[in-house]
């Protein structure tokens, strides 16, 4: 007589997953990536939800930590904190925007947006405010352009300057 063995759900301990990547320096990113096909896997076979619960939780995590490593620039370089200086650079990145001087990595034209956000990176300072600051001076400066054109003077002076040593 054979003996009836009964089925049983099958089980994996999510928490051997983690620690193996972690365990193996495995990037965010790359942990991500492996997690998405993991759940993926988990979701198809039909596995519990509260096992592919975890891996989303920790899918977000990663993700999370990720972008706000993304964020934050390995840049000591800072932008002057004179009186006007943001907004005379502002209007300089704004000229050689509208120049067509940045793209993206595949050579495509970039949003404003996001030139100010890398620069603002670059400086460790929030430039998200950037249509503000260009567009309170806009306003001020309309009359007779003098508040707008002082920084490309200074800087053809300067130019002048150099070309001159």
């Amino acid at each position: 007589m054979k003996e009836r063995v009964a089925k049983t759900a099958p089980t994996i301990d999510v928490n051997d997953i983690l620690t193996v990547l972690s365990q193996n320096n495995f990037s965010n990113k790359k942990q991500i990536e492996l997690l998405q096909i993991v759940d993926f896997i988990l979701f198809k076979k039909q596995y519990p939800k509260d096992i592919c619960g975890i891996i989303t939780r920790k899918i977000q995590l990663l993700k999370q930590t990720e972008q706000e490593t993304s964020t934050k620039a390995n840049s000591s370089l800072c932008l002057s904190i004179k009186k006007g200086i943001k907004v005379k650079f502002f209007r300089v990145i704004n000229c050689l925007l509208e120049l067509s001087f940045f793209t993206d990595r595949d050579g495509n034209k970039i949003t404003k947006k996001d030139v100010f956000d890398i620069f603002g990176k670059i400086f460790n300072q929030d430039f998200s405010t950037f249509h503000n600051d260009l567009s309170a001076t806009k306003a001020a400066a309309n009359s007779d352009m003098k508040n707008t054109l002082v920084i490309f003077e200074q800087m053809y002076a300067k130019q002048k300057e150099i070309n001159n040593k």
